[in-house]
């Protein structure tokens, strides 16, 4: 992580997705099937039978780096690999194998981007990684997280020493010699691209396999270095483009290609034809459903596609027999036009989904993203979103639609701006596996909300924010599962009723710009679970105003 400024907090998502497509889960194909030992860098996946991963065994360096830590011995520091994170203590393989992987990702059940997050699980379990905003999936609880700032420091310097990577900062080390063989180079102040020496000196580096682009975000034109022709990942988001960078077409070396850009993709995008993970965001949202982007039709001929983020945009529907996205694991930002039959049932494999509605609420469409996602079998991940949403406080409840509309092995489902009636909710409340449940900005409207018998079997997360919601009540609260529970900005609800007191699985209560009535009502029934000899549950009780949190 020694490429991240100093202290500053990454999301896990994107450390996944770039230790993926540098390669760092590589294959050495010359072993024989009966020889597969997978080392994910901190476990032996004794089991797998197709390639071996070749790997230093993060055991042997944990010893090292927890001495050289404690001990601050320059010459205790181990000889590793400190690339994107400390994934990279194990050794860096150049050239993979994207058939060992598929076999791999076949034959064990788990994705590439699964063994990475539980080597990120291992890494926060030996302090190297510390975690700073947990997340509500409680199989990969990290949403953000930073590198203990002494190994940090290590990373920096042994990673400089063994030219494995190199920041640059300032005028000075972006002008610096002996740069020219580096692999990997990191920008923290996108500013010094518009400095001639420093640019002429990246150029330099035509060896570079990645460019990261870390700094503050940057809205006005800057000059991009696109002469490295050996690039497996750029990651410009921090970097607004106001024309399409024709020049990128020319990398097609491309693992990895983030960027922020308002119009549409051209249709020669499909030449880099190794993406794997293509992310583009824009400047602004639009408020005008009329400029929805739209993705070229080419896009259907980039078979390696593992991760599309494309926010706003129109997936066209393919127009030859054979068209199919196999490996596309998440599609996020598309629009709810785009989730037709035609167009979802040539993604198989998908498994997070996000819909990014541009429509009015009284659109006719508003809720037709809905109707083909029952296609979608490996589906476990949803979230759809108003944009900019006009909530109506008169609801007229129309029949709920039917519960075979979601697919069934959904586990987190998050829903934003669509105003629908509570009476929807029953549907929802059928899913056998759902775990995590977030309703953000009126994403359902009405005064009550009841939860019946035998609803939200699994459900361990909830979050209700901006909710015109005055009274919750639960049925046979005692067979919830809930763990986790979060309310914001929700003025009108101004107690719980008996609703905590008979979850006895909570642990956590979380209110935010609530009543004060609502943290009254759930400390009194927080302190009778203690007075009856049920587990002690957390109440943490903040203000946007203060910025204070009370804990009891």
């Amino acid at each position: 992580m020694g490429v991240f400024p100093h202290g500053c907090e990454i999301a896990a998502s994107k450390l996944i997705k770039l230790w993926c497509a540098e390669g760092f889960l590589e294959s050495n194909s010359a072993k024989t099937m009966d020889d597969l030992k997978i080392e994910l860098f901190l476990k032996t996946l004794k089991k797998q039978r197709k390639a071996s991963i070749i790997v230093h065994k993060i055991s042997d360096l944990k010893d090292l780096v927890h001495k050289s830590l404690s001990k601050t011995s320059k010459d205790s520091v181990p000889k590793c690999s400190m690339d994107l994170g400390p994934i990279t203590l194990a050794k860096t393989v150049e050239d993979s194998s994207m058939e060992v992987i598929k076999d791999l990702e076949s034959n064990s059940g788990k994705t590439l981007e699964d063994f990475a997050k539980e080597c990120l699980d291992e890494l926060v379990s030996r302090s190297l990684v510390l975690v700073r905003q947990n997340s509500s999936n409680s199989h990969h609880g990290i949403k953000t997280c930073k590198t203990h700032t002494t190994y940090w420091h290590m990373c920096v310097k042994e990673a400089g020493k063994d030219k494995f990577f190199h920041v640059i900062n300032n005028y000075a080390n972006g002008v610096r010699k002996g740069v020219e063989s580096i692999r990997r180079l990191c920008i923290h102040n996108n500013v010094l691209f518009g400095i001639k020496d420093v640019y002429k000196s990246m150029v330099s580096v035509s060896n570079a396999r990645s460019l990261l682009c870390t700094g503050p975000h940057h809205q006005y034109p800057i000059p991009m270095c696109f002469s490295l022709r050996l690039l497996r990942v750029l990651d410009a988001l921090t970097i607004r483009f106001y024309t399409f960078p024709i020049e990128v077409l020319k990398l097609v070396q491309l693992r990895y290609l983030a960027f922020t850009y308002n119009k549409s993709l051209p249709a020669s995008i499909s030449k880099l034809w190794n993406l794997q993970y293509l992310i583009v965001h824009r400047q602004y949202p639009s408020i005008n459903p009329s400029r929805a982007r739209r993705l070229p039709i080419e896009i259907w001929n980039m078979q390696e596609l593992r991760h599309l983020e494309v926010m706003g945009s129109d997936l066209p529907y393919p127009n030859f027999a054979t068209a199919l996205l196999p490996n596309l694991l998440t599609l996020l930002g598309i629009s709810a036009e785009s989730c037709t039959e035609e167009v979802l049932g040539r993604i198989p494999n998908l498994k997070r989904l996000g819909i990014q509605n541009e429509l009015g609420l009284d659109d006719a469409q508003s809720l037709s993203c809905f109707d083909h996602l029952s296609h979608l079998y490996g589906l476990q991940t949803l979230k759809c979103i108003v944009v900019n949403p006009k909530p109506s406080f008169q609801v007229v409840a129309p029949a709920p639609p039917p519960f075979s509309v979601f697919p069934s092995g959904l586990k987190k489902l998050t829903l934003s701006g669509l105003g629908l009636p509570w009476e929807y909710m029953s549907v929802i409340a059928q899913l056998p596996k759902l775990e995590i449940l977030k309703l953000r900005n009126y994403a359902f409207q009405g005064p009550v909300w009841k939860v019946y018998d035998s609803q939200f079997s699994r459900l361990k997360f909830l979050l209700l924010e901006d909710t015109d919601l005055e009274f919750w009540s639960v049925g046979c609260s005692h067979s919830l599962l809930l763990k986790h529970l979060i309310i914001r900005h929700c003025y009108k609800l101004k107690e719980f009723s008996t609703l905590v007191s008979g979850i006895l699985s909570v642990e956590m209560i979380e209110l935010v710009d609530c009543s004060p009535s609502l943290a009254a009502s759930a400390k009194k029934i927080l302190e009778g679970r203690m007075t009856c000899g049920k587990n002690r549950a957390q109440l943490i009780v903040s203000s946007s105003e203060d910025d204070g949190k009370r804990k009891s």
